[in-house]
């Protein structure tokens, strides 16, 4: 008799994920194509999800990004899902950055050799669905009845590509502020910190004045950026993604109060592909009162401050006309050259990493935000918050989330973008006005190759 796996996984539904804070947010979230909406029982009767195996289990590959707090939380997930059940062996395997699992999974699906079920950097989702790397989850969707509304709705923008589903998100970041709120109480200023831009120019005067900066963030890549560019209205690419909406007057206003932060002493913004480790030993050293970080170095800042005697929180980015805020980290495709018996398999291993058990203890271990509104509303993440606010921030600040571009020449648009802004701050005597032309007119080229 043939053996099948049990393909329902149920998603608790939950209520809205988020309070609001009073703050208009940024529309810029994708619709949900209303064919995965949900289903009626006809159309999501299971069909066998694997052959017969004469009793052997499918083994299928994991490959995943990073090391550390995120590789061990990879790892134990597999293992945990192995011991869940005894017809499927997910073998997690460490392949390097983002860069690293993007390259190497292309190598190997040309190899015909590519893991089952991957990790896809957010902003890479577009170019993996239109080379046919990653398989349409649609009709496994629809098979199972699988429930997308339980997803926070932000964060299922970069999982469409030309009107079909392709990945599901997973371990999602967003920047924060990071704050000493000690440092903050002794220069006589609020420790909730600045909550807008002007707010933020009289900390970096305030601290300034008293030989310490207020602020300290790298130049690593588009991130920050994007977000500034966001909270001024404008945005990278174009929502129709064959143009650009950032040489203009919110492209000018971010550059020129970048710089105007400078000149008041207070605000050390540092460039170099090491920037990012370097801003982290100067909060770390309390050089600096507050620091933009990706909400993954959460648990990493916590530790630092208990170790160095000061009490760590976390704020919002200061907003300008809204609140805006970019998306980061990764999210799960299944690969499109596999057998139906390994990709059933991944797609179970999908479903059950994103249930929320397994979800709330990738986000507590990592700092990675909750992706499912269910996990959020959970008890053990209401206890967790309450214990550890500083992680309830990040999922406040998802109301105003910028839709990331899916155009495959995203990556080189955002170097482009990160070289503009290292040449404004670097040479005073370059006008903002010159930087936006130039860079546009490189974006263009590279739109158009």
């Amino acid at each position: 008799m043939k053996k099948t796996l049990a393909m329902m996984t149920v998603l608790l539904l939950a209520g809205t994920l988020l309070s609001g804070c009073g703050k208009k947010a940024v529309e810029e979230t994708a619709a949900v194509p209303a064919d995965t909406q949900g289903t009626t029982q006809a159309e999501t009767e299971t069909v066998a999800a694997a052959a017969d195996t004469g009793g052997e289990k499918v083994k299928i590959e994991f490959w995943y990004a990073w090391g550390d707090k995120i590789g061990e939380t990879n790892e134990e997930l597999a293992r945990r899902f192995n011991e869940s059940q005894d017809k499927i062996e997910v073998v997690a395997s460490y392949q390097g950055s983002y860069d690293d699992v993007q390259s190497k999974t292309q190598a190997a699906f040309a190899a015909g050799e590519a893991p089952a079920i991957t990790m896809n950097e957010t902003a890479s989702v577009g170019t993996f669905a239109r080379s046919g790397i990653s398989r349409d989850l649609t009709d496994l969707i629809a098979r199972d009845g699988y429930d997308l509304n339980n997803f926070n709705t932000g964060l299922m923008t970069n999982s469409y590509v030309d009107g079909k589903l392709y990945a599901l998100p997973y371990m999602r970041s967003t920047p924060l502020m990071f704050v000493n709120t000690d440092m903050l109480e002794a220069a006589g200023l609020d420790p909730k910190g600045p909550e807008n831009w002007d707010e933020l120019t009289h900390y970096a005067e305030v601290m300034a004045a008293q030989g310490k900066d207020a602020l300290c963030f790298p130049i690593v890549n588009e991130w920050y950026f994007e977000a500034f560019l966001g909270q001024a209205g404008g945005t990278i690419f174009n929502k129709e993604e064959n143009g650009f909406d950032f040489n203009n007057e919110a492209g000018e206003s971010v550059l020129n109060y970048w710089r105007d932060l400078q000149k008041t002493g207070g605000v050390n913004i540092l460039f170099g592909s090491d920037s990012s480790n370097m801003s982290k030993a100067e909060f770390a050293s309390q050089n600096c009162a507050m620091l933009f970080a990706s909400v993954a170095d959460i648990n990493y800042f916590l530790d630092v401050a208990k170790d160095n005697g000061f009490n760590c929180a976390t704020a919002f980015l200061p907003g300008n006309k809204t609140f805006a805020i970019p998306t980061g980290g990764a999210n799960l495709i299944i690969t499109s050259n596999k057998s139906e018996e390994e990709t059933n398999a991944a797609w179970e291993f999908m479903k059950w990493v994103l249930e929320d058990e397994q979800t709330i203890y990738a986000s507590q271990n990592t700092g990675y935000v909750p992706v499912t509104n269910s996990a959020v509303e959970s008890d053990a993440m209401k206890a967790f918050y309450a214990e550890k606010p500083q992680f309830k921030v990040a999922v406040d600040q998802l109301q105003y989330i910028l839709a990331r571009p899916i155009s495959k020449q995203g990556p080189e648009v955002h170097k482009a973008i990160k070289d503009m802004v290292t040449e404004f701050l670097m040479d005073e005597n370059v006008s903002a006005k010159e930087v936006l032309d130039k860079t546009e007119k490189q974006c263009l080229e590279i739109l158009n190759e």
